[in-house]
């Protein structure tokens, strides 16, 4: 399940540390976040991963190594395109990490989705890192459906879910904005929150201007 120009592993290396949902002392708080689009929703999620598991989840992405960042366009495309986007990233596919993940935050994603039943989250994990001067231009998130021969095949993800994992940079947060390019909300990185959105909402990841950002991005998944 490779993509072109990145890496993948399949190793359970610093992962162990994810609790399981009975063993957390704090039950993450939810945040709604004003997008600005009629109708379609976005919020944060606090305390959902500990310092300690974002520090082993990045040192787990850094062993498998970072690569320049592609740009989706469509039909299965990649190409580079630093003017929309500037970052490095780690693909890691990881069935077991994902699940745990999907664990934590299960109880606050709508159960079902215009007919469909969520299925998990995306075990393609996307490592993204940021360096001073990276970021990545205002769009939308595309659609993944799984493809024939998963054993999910026809899945399809509606939200996107990021679990930042660390803060001390500047710069960097996660913008949205309204249909008129408005800016309407900003996300604050925070090690251990998460955020989650309908792919079809406009945001950025704002310019980075000290320090190091790190962020796993991936997909809700809904099928039948």
């Amino acid at each position: 399940m490779g993509a072109s120009g990145t890496k993948t592993a399949s190793t359970h290396a610093g992962i162990e540390n994810i609790r399981k949902p009975s063993e957390n002392t704090d039950a993450p708080q939810r945040f709604w976040v004003n997008t600005g689009d009629a109708g379609k929703f976005a919020f944060t999620l606090d305390g959902v991963l500990s310092q300690q598991e974002c520090s082993s989840l990045v040192s787990r992405s850094e062993s498998v190594g970072y690569e320049q960042a592609l740009l989706n366009v469509g039909f299965g495309k990649q190409v580079l395109d630093t003017d929309t986007r500037k970052s490095s990233r780690c693909i890691i596919d990881d069935v077991d990490l994902a699940q745990k993940l999907f664990e934590r935050v299960r109880e606050f994603l709508p159960s079902s989705w215009k007919g469909k039943d969520i299925q998990g989250l995306n075990e393609r994990l996307r490592f993204l890192r940021y360096a001073p001067g990276d970021y990545f231009a205002p769009h939308f998130d595309g659609c993944y459906i799984r493809p024939q021969g998963h054993p999910r095949a026809l899945d399809q993800s509606i939200l996107t879910i990021q679990f930042y994992l660390n803060g001390d940079f500047s710069g960097g947060e996660t913008n949205f904005f309204n249909r008129q390019d408005a800016l309407t909300a900003a996300v604050r990185p925070e090690p251990g929150k998460v955020l989650v959105f309908q792919h079809d909402i406009l945001h950025e990841g704002a310019l980075l201007s000290d320090g190091t950002k790190y962020v796993i991005r991936t997909d809700v998944m809904y099928g039948t």
